[in-house]
C-alpha cells in the first residue's frame, strides 16, 4: 500500500504535457497546422489563445531556420487581461515560462505574434502546466472578421524607431501597432494580417527576385509554396488592400502592368470572398516627392482608383477606393521612412470611422 501511495503521490509532480494540435486551443490569422509535431506562425499578427487551470504554463517553441539573417522573432503575451509583455523566441527548441504563481482556478493566455515573414517562423511544439491542470475549451473569437494585406505599411517595420535613420530589427517592429491592428481592435473585431515587407503588387522593393504580394496571397506561411491556404475556414467581413509603396521605390512601374496586376488580385479576392467588403487604400507612404520625377501618389491613385471603378461599372458595388493622407510633419519618421506611431494612430482613427459606417458596425 505504501509502495502505491508513494507511486501516486510522484505522478502528482509530474506536469501535464498539452499536444500543440489541442482542440481546445484557438488560433487566430494564418497558421499553418499541417505538421503534426506542431503548428506554424509567419505572419504577423498571428496568435494563440488557451484557456487552462493551474498556476503555471509553459510553452515549448522553435524558431525555425530563417531565409534571411534577421533577430529573433518577438511576441507578446497577456495572461487574464494584465498588460501585455514581450518575449523573444531564441534559437533552438526552448521550454518558456508564461506564467508562474497565478492563483488557483481557470486562467486565459493571448500569445500575438509582433515580427513578421521576414523575421522567420515560429513552430508551437507544446504546452506544459501544472500536475492535475487540464486545457479548456478557449473562449470564442470575435464575430467580426477583416482580413488586412500589404507590405511593411502593415507589419510595423521601425514603428518603434526614434526617427529614419534606425536600421530594421526585430525591436522596432509592432504589429500590434500598426494601423491595422488599431483599426480592428477599436471595431471589436478579428484581424488577420497578410503583410510582408518589400512586397508590392508587380514590382517589390530594390528588384527582389521573390514572388510580389498577389503571389504569396494564397500562402498560410509565405515562404513554403505547399502550405496553402484554406479560404473557407475563416471568412472575412471587409478585406482592406494597402500596396503599391515597392512598386513606385525607384521608377513607375509601367500603368498596364501594375493595373493588371492589381485587378487579379482584387479578384482573386473576390473569388474566394464573394459578399466581402473590398477596400483598396492608397497609403501614407506614397509620396510625390520621392521620387520627385515618377510622381508615385498621383500615378498609384489614378490606377487603383481606376481598377477600383472598372470593377463597379462591371457590377461589383462592394469593391471601394480610399485615400488616406500622406504622413503629416509632426508625425516624423520610423526607421527607414516608415510610417511612425503617430502616423500609425492618425490612418487608424479614419478607417475605423469609414469602416463602422461601411459595415453598419456600430
Amino acid at each position: 500500500m505504501l509502495v502505491t501511495l508513494a507511486a501516486l503521490s510522484g505522478c502528482r509532480t509530474v506536469p501535464v504535457q498539452v499536444s500543440p494540435q489541442a482542440p481546445e486551443l484557438r488560433f487566430g490569422g494564418r497558421v499553418d497546422r499541417a505538421d503534426p509535431q506542431g503548428p506554424r506562425l509567419s505572419w504577423g499578427g498571428t496568435s494563440l489563445t488557451v484557456r487552462f487551470t493551474g498556476t503555471s504554463l509553459g510553452l515549448r517553441l522553435l524558431d525555425l531556420p530563417k531565409v534571411e539573417e534577421h533577430a529573433p522573432n518577438r511576441f507578446r503575451f497577456s495572461v487574464d487581461g494584465a498588460p501585455f509583455r514581450d518575449l523573444y523566441v531564441g534559437e533552438g527548441h526552448l521550454l518558456y515560462r508564461i506564467a508562474e504563481g497565478l492563483p488557483q482556478g481557470e486562467h486565459v493566455l493571448r500569445l500575438e505574434k509582433e515580427t513578421e515573414p521576414v523575421v522567420g517562423e515560429t513552430q508551437l511544439l507544446g504546452l506544459e502546466l501544472d500536475p492535475g491542470a487540464r486545457v479548456l475549451p478557449a473562449p470564442p473569437g470575435p464575430a467580426r472578421r477583416i482580413e488586412f494585406v500589404g507590405d511593411s505599411g502593415l507589419t510595423g517595420f521601425g514603428i518603434e524607431g526614434k526617427n529614419e535613420l534606425c536600421s530594421f530589427n526585430a525591436e522596432t517592429q509592432r504589429n500590434s501597432r500598426t494601423w491595422a491592428s488599431l483599426t480592428a481592435q477599436a471595431l471589436g473585431a478579428e484581424a488577420s494580417i497578410v503583410a510582408f515587407s518589400g512586397k508590392g503588387v508587380a514590382v517589390n522593393y530594390a528588384n527582389d527576385p521573390t514572388p510580389p504580394l498577389p503571389q504569396l496571397y494564397a500562402r498560410t506561411l509565405p515562404h513554403r509554396e505547399d502550405s496553402r491556404w484554406d479560404f473557407t475556414s475563416w471568412v472575412p467581413d471587409a478585406v482592406l488592400i494597402q500596396l503599391g509603396s515597392n512598386d513606385f521605390w525607384k521608377e513607375h512601374p509601367g500603368e498596364e502592368r501594375f493595373r493588371d496586376a492589381y485587378r487579379s488580385l482584387v479578384e482573386s479576392i473576390r473569388g474566394h470572398y464573394p459578399s466581402a467588403h473590398i477596400v483598396c487604400v492608397l497609403g501614407s507612404s506614397l509620396s510625390d516627392n520621392h521620387p520627385k520625377e515618377v510622381k508615385a501618389r498621383t500615378h498609384a491613385r489614378a490606377m487603383i482608383s481606376g481598377v477600383v471603378e472598372t470593377l463597379r461599372q462591371a457590377g461589383d458595388a462592394r469593391v471601394h477606393f480610399v485615400e488616406v493622407p500622406p504622413r503629416l510633419e509632426d508625425e516624423g519618421f520610423g526607421c527607414t521612412w516608415h510610417p511612425s506611431r503617430k502616423t500609425h494612430q492618425r490612418v487608424a482613427e479614419q478607417m475605423t470611422r469609414y469602416l463602422r459606417e461601411l459595415l453598419g458596425w456600430k
